[in-house]
């Protein structure tokens, strides 16, 4: 077996450098009675894994969430426009976490077009959570409150 020398020694920590900043994937060298093979992740290969863990992930929450909240209890919202959880800010909030409300009772507003729509309860229930922010933009068939 042919022993490495000092050239040797600098040529593989001259690769192994470059390397880190290239895209080379995997390299093999051979001298005498020896080889050395170095591989390592492509881009792609890391993208890949990164998005099929992400794909898990999301799979295993929405799962999740999809036990935990029945679409019945989701109040969506029916317009583009602006959500006000209170009639104007010096008001308290139309409803609260917790809160029992009654079908048709006012839940918030949405401002579109300089016009205040309510957005009433569609049944009653418990206020589980509010997912709508004060004074932010909601598209059409997002998520403003969830019941219990």
């Amino acid at each position: 077996m042919t022993k490495l020398d000092k050239t040797d020694l600098d040529n593989i920590k001259l690769i192994l450098k470059e390397t880190k900043i290239s895209n080379i994937s995997n390299f093999k060298i051979k001298k005498g009675n020896y080889e050395i093979e170095i591989s390592s992740p492509t881009l792609k290969q890391i993208t890949e894994i990164g998005q099929k863990i992400e794909k898990q992930s999301e799979n295993k929450n929405k799962t999740k969430l999809d036990e935990l909240i029945n679409e019945e209890n989701i109040v969506k919202s029916p317009m583009v426009g602006v959500a006000y959880l209170s009639a104007d800010p010096n008001s308290p909030p139309f409803v609260k976490t917790g809160q029992h409300v009654k079908a048709g009772d006012t839940l918030l507003l949405i401002e579109a077009m300089k016009t205040f729509n309510e957005v009433k309860a569609p049944k009653s229930g418990v206020i589980k959570k509010i997912v709508a922010l004060n004074s932010q933009p909601v598209e059409y068939g997002d998520n403003l409150i969830i019941f219990e």
